[in-house]
């Protein structure tokens, strides 16, 4: 049977006791979470043809035998499936286990072989961008800060080097393994990233903070922005802000000749969270308007930007 034959059978090649040996050596894997249709993708020759959040080598890993064939049954696979899933998770060991030794290695010739920093470059994430703005748990924040991990190189370092830490924090294993396999979708939800684009960009963090409001919250953005974000989501908007500084510049200068906050938001596409993040954005676009009226009414005159009344964006940025 090829890693790809599907045809049915009345009971699967594997026995009992091998099934046993491979679901015990795979739990302590890096990438017990990660769906076994991306895992699959990584093999050669080789597809699963059931997606989602839950099918992942995880939620095999407890089943018996019996308990395993059940579970394939009730997803309409043939009991043939257990032995494509169990060659899966064994080439897929092969992988990890080298890859866990990569933890080890040392100096700039290895780092330049690392899959992760590779494709950090493909995707044009910086390597130093700040675990501060990430879209992590309180509990992986806190986990950064005590640590030391202030940027994205330092997390995805720790989080190859402590296994044990891994398997307890989903957000370490998550873009670990998303960093590996090029899983997009989640990680954008880790970082401001726009999928099928390159780098990262400010409006996916607002987005981020924004989604992390409950309904009342989001509502009270459109009147009050202050009051809706606790001091943490603020302090983490402006860090997003001042971290993009050329974005925002952009922005500020398309505010400024006019275009509202809700076509600044539109290469979020996503019309879910739109109108929120315009109306967050609107906070740190208050007096824009006011300025150019009066530069515009005395094009003769040089402007000299340390007489003027000191904006949001100048305190922000440190401006006096």
């Amino acid at each position: 049977m090829t890693p790809t034959d599907s045809r049915p059978s009345a009971q699967p090649r594997i026995s009992s006791v091998d099934w046993d040996e491979v679901r015990f050596s795979f739990r302590d894997s890096l990438l017990a979470d990660t769906s076994i249709s991306a895992l699959a993708d990584n093999i050669d020759g080789c597809h699963w043809p059931k997606k989602g959040a839950d099918e992942t080598p995880a939620a095999y890993l407890e089943l018996t035998h019996k308990e395993a064939l059940a579970r394939l049954a009730s997803l309409n696979l043939s009991p043939a499936h257990l032995d494509k899933l169990a060659d899966i998770l064994r080439r897929t060991l092969v992988f990890d286990e080298s890859f866990g030794e990569m933890a080890g290695v040392a100096g700039r010739a290895e780092a330049d072989h690392d899959p992760i920093k590779r494709n950090l470059a493909h995707l044009g994430i910086p390597e130093d961008f700040p675990t501060a703005l990430c879209n992590f748990s309180t509990a992986t924040h806190e986990m950064c800060r005590r640590e030391r991990l202030e940027v994205l190189a330092d997390f995805l370092a720790f989080a190859r080097g402590a296994a044990q830490f891994i398997i307890i924090s989903g957000d370490f294993r998550a873009l670990l393994n998303a960093c590996v396999h090029i899983d997009e979708s989640v990680i954008a939800r880790h970082l401001p990233y726009r999928p099928k684009t390159s780098g990262l960009h400010l409006l996916e963090g607002l987005a981020h903070i924004v989604r992390a409001l409950d309904a009342d919250k989001r509502a009270l953005l459109h009147r009050d922005p202050t009051a809706a974000l606790s001091p943490e989501a603020r302090a983490q908007a402006d860090g997003l802000i001042r971290h993009f500084y050329a974005q925002t510049s952009l922005i500020l200068e398309e505010h400024r000749a006019g275009t509202p906050a809700n076509r600044l938001v539109a290469p979020l596409d996503d019309i879910t969270v739109e109108s929120d993040v315009a109306a967050l954005l609107a906070l740190y676009l208050p007096a824009v308007p006011a300025v150019e009226k009066t530069a515009a009414a005395a094009p003769e005159q040089t402007r000299d930007p340390s007489a003027e009344k000191p904006g949001f964006f100048r305190r922000l940025f440190g401006g006096r």
